[in-house]
């Protein structure tokens, strides 16, 4: 048997990136709709970097729906194909060979039968931190 102990904690990454857990804590860290908000990411994805375990993964997801006046400018300057790459960059340069190469995926809802329309374009990035020599 094993104990799990759920706690939840509100923290604002743009105030401070730095996550309040344990070095190597955790087996996965998403991110859900908000790595566009981030006005440092490279210091949080240091941090993700950090929390994970050796062989955790790290999962981004995000719409091409957003807040303009919350989003980054580089965000709502480009468009899907961009913050793909921006989001892989983020792994690829916060810590340099932290992560294996990032992978994307269009999980965007498609329309079923014929009166469906089609959701909100939807993706996500996702890397694996880099086992530890």
């Amino acid at each position: 048997m094993h104990a799990h102990t759920h706690a939840q904690v509100v923290h604002d990454l743009n105030k401070d990136p730095t996550l309040p857990f344990p070095d190597a804590s955790f087996d996965v860290v998403t991110n859900a709709v908000s790595v566009d908000y981030l006005n440092r990411p490279l210091e949080v994805f240091r941090e993700i970097h950090r929390v994970l375990k050796p062989g955790g993964r790290a999962i981004m997801s995000f719409s091409n729906r957003c807040f303009p006046t919350k989003a980054i400018a580089l965000w709502t300057a480009t468009g899907d194909l961009d913050h793909i790459w921006i989001v892989g960059s983020y792994f690829h340069y916060s810590v340099p060979g932290g992560f294996d190469a990032p992978t994307a995926r269009d999980i965007t809802p498609r329309p079923k039968g014929p009166f469906g329309g089609a959701g909100d374009p939807m993706y996500i990035v996702t890397a694996t931190k880099a086992q530890e020599a």
